[in-house]
């Protein structure tokens, strides 16, 4: 299991943790030794350190007593987070038995935590060659991913080898759900988030999944209670922070979308993410200047990426200031990360402004990246319209709405159509539009 924890101060004497004003001994057990309590007791992770310490000090132990001891050591300050001192207690069952399970899992979870994904998948593939785990295979399928190594099938595959042999493994169950959000498997993934929350009803990490696949699906009021129960038991889980901020928001609640988006901010004044909610739930409250003034905040302390200025560009196209959002628009295109949705903005943006030859190039960019999207496929209609493809554009717009566009964006069509003097062409499409299984006739010429 991977877990995190805050790092505890490490006392320089002896290499062992200080525990300050620890009333209870070491050993509970007249019968006890260090050694014995290390390899039999289950105890805080601080504790487990210092009488891990003490056995390896001492003499008579085995190798396989001091394998079992530096195993427990090593786990001990990995939960602490204390990743260095992890890697030298497996590092030093390797130097016992090159070939220990237990020394290759943990450097492997080590240098996974280190984001070190290339040497973590080899360690788990060695690992695995010597016991096939669910935890080796887990460990193996994310950290190969990560690396490059395997594509999804493959990742898929593994992963589900774990789960066959532990079903009730959490955390190999959220990672298979959150690439299955990737692969746009959205029921799938909440699916196994759910199973994982039922089994672990105090892991915020599942409730949090629940929530962000219901946002996805637009179901913002479902998305409310396993957000909250995933801040209950996380208080000081940003991503969830977050979420919340742009679920209030999307349910029409900015005051309180407001107050988490600066609770994000003050806790991580170096990423856009807080700033971009903060500048919505202030638009939406009508303070518009107010808004446009975090967005250049945000731009002088965090790194101005596509995201941050695809929304500088989406408020100012808010406030009909399309020059403007022309302007960060393209700043957004122009880095390596932009998306669908930055391209189809700048598809939008364009149309705007009359510039048909840009929205072609803009939105031809976005169908690339998700052809299959209503959105797209409605920005990409409305610009055939100004190309005067109107056949063409109507053909696009019943692909959108077939991929699920929602029915009033038709008004907008029709519009653009009427704009045009197509006017015989928008009355056909309305009563078409208008007939029950509407979606199912085809259109005549």
């Amino acid at each position: 299991m991977i877990r995190s924890l805050p790092i505890f101060a490490l006392s320089a004497a002896f290499g062992m943790v200080a525990v300050a004003g620890t009333a209870k001994p070491l050993l509970t057990d007249s019968q006890d030794t260090y050694v014995s309590a290390c390899l039999e007791q289950s105890d805080t992770p601080e504790r487990m350190i210092e009488i891990c310490q003490h056995g390896l000090g001492g003499i008579g132990a085995s190798d396989r007593q001091r394998i079992e001891m530096l195993d427990k050591l090593g786990w001990a300050y990995y939960d602490l987070d204390a990743l260095d001192e992890a890697d030298e207690a497996f590092t030093e069952i390797l130097a016992l038995d090159p070939n220990a399970e237990v020394g290759l899992q943990g450097r492997a979870w080590v240098m996974y935590n280190r984001d070190a994904f290339p040497e973590a998948a080899e360690l788990f593939r060695q690992a695995v060659s010597r016991k096939p785990s669910a935890g080796n295979m887990a460990g193996l399928a994310a950290s190969a991913r990560r690396a490059g190594q395997v594509d999804y099938a493959e990742f898929e595959q593994i992963m589900q080898t774990a789960l066959a042999l532990n079903p009730e493994y959490t955390w190999a169950m959220r990672e298979l759900a959150w690439r299955l959000v990737d692969q746009h498997r959205l029921e799938e993934a909440f699916g196994l988030f759910e199973k994982a929350s039922a089994l672990d009803p105090y892991d915020p990490y599942s409730a949090y999944g629940m929530a962000f696949v219901l946002t996805e699906q637009d179901e913002w009021e479902a998305a409310f209670d396993p957000i909250s129960r995933a801040l209950d038991l996380k208080p000081d889980f940003i991503s969830a922070l977050s979420r919340r901020s742009l679920i209030l928001l999307m349910l029409d609640r900015p005051k309180q979308a407001l107050k988490d988006a600066e609770a994000v901010v003050a806790a991580k004044p170096n990423d856009a993410d807080g700033y971009v909610r903060k500048a919505r739930a202030l638009s939406d409250l009508g303070q518009r200047a107010q808004a446009h003034l975090v967005l250049e905040e945000a731009e002088s302390r965090a790194e101005p990426g596509s995201y941050l200025l695809y929304w500088r560009a989406r408020l100012f196209a808010d406030d009909l200031d399309y020059e403007a959002a022309l302007y960060h628009i393209r700043r957004s295109v122009a880095l390596e990360g932009a998306d669908r949705f930055d391209h189809r903005l700048h598809a939008d943006i364009a149309l705007w402004l009359e510039h048909t030859d840009e929205a072609r190039e803009a939105i031809d960019r976005a169908l690339e990246l998700y052809p299959g999207g209503e959105f797209e496929q409605y920005t990409n209609a409305l610009v055939l319209i100004a190309e005067d493809r109107f056949d063409e554009a109507e053909d696009t717009f019943d692909a959108a709405s077939q991929a699920g566009l929602p029915e009033d964006y038709l008004g907008d069509f029709l519009s653009a159509l009427v704009a045009e003097g197509r006017f015989l062409q928008a009355i056909k499409m309305r009563a078409r539009y208008g007939n029950e299984g509407a979606q199912d006739v085809p259109r005549s010429n």
